[in-house]
């Protein structure tokens, strides 16, 4: 008896019900109004329970579709495919989403560690033969046949070729690439320290990143 005043204290719509149908309650006596109040309670829990849950599953549809982000994972690996990745993914579940790095994968300036974003594309140079068959470093692609230089595969030596590009602001676009993962875009260059809109202009269409 104790838990069930309990209980009306804290829902008021119950007692609010008794009051209006105290006259009711007083010739049904106690047991007929405990069954009352135990019916409203019933009813009353199991709408407020389909609610909540209903509530739940809305809540966890969200949450999984925020999670998802897809990537482009194109170059040297297994499948080169758009893959779907949970949001704070790194560049290595990307690789392994796209089946992983094929014996011709140079992966000496990719950083495995670096989170991917939505919509980001990664590519996987391959390793470079020279003309006496020694292995190279894919870095020596970022100068290629069409006279761009790869902003995500090059070293400082063949950065400063781009036009108002030194030692220093070399250093800082590598520094940037390892800070913060392959550049997206060309564009992103104005992100790096001592890169400025004139700058930008000078050496735009004289990079790519893949």
């Amino acid at each position: 008896m104790k838990k069930i005043l309990d209980f009306l204290k804290e829902n008021k719509d119950i007692e609010k019900f008794i009051r209006q149908n105290k006259d009711v309650i007083a010739k049904c006596g106690v047991v007929a109004a405990v069954i009352v109040i135990g019916v409203f309670v019933f009813i009353s829990g199991d709408e407020g329970g389909g609610e909540k849950e209903e509530r739940k599953e809305i809540a966890i549809e969200e949450t999984t579709s925020e999670a998802e982000i897809f990537v482009d994972v194109g170059g040297e690996v297994v499948n080169p495919s758009v893959v779907e990745l949970e949001d704070g993914s790194r560049v290595s579940d990307a690789i392994e989403a796209a089946g992983g790095l094929t014996e011709n994968a140079d992966i000496t300036d990719i950083n495995r560690a670096a989170f991917v974003s939505d919509g980001e594309k990664i590519y996987i140079p391959s390793v470079v033969v020279d003309i006496e068959g020694n292995v190279v470093s894919g870095g020596s692609e970022a100068g290629s046949s069409d006279g761009k230089v790869n902003i995500n595969t090059a070293d400082s030596e063949q950065l400063q070729e781009l036009e108002g590009v030194g030692p220093v602001t070399a250093e800082k676009i590598i520094d940037y690439r390892n800070e913060n993962g392959r550049f997206k875009d060309a564009e992103e260059l104005k992100n790096v320290s001592g890169i400025g809109e004139k700058t930008y202009e000078k050496l735009k269409d004289d990079v790519k990143v893949w």
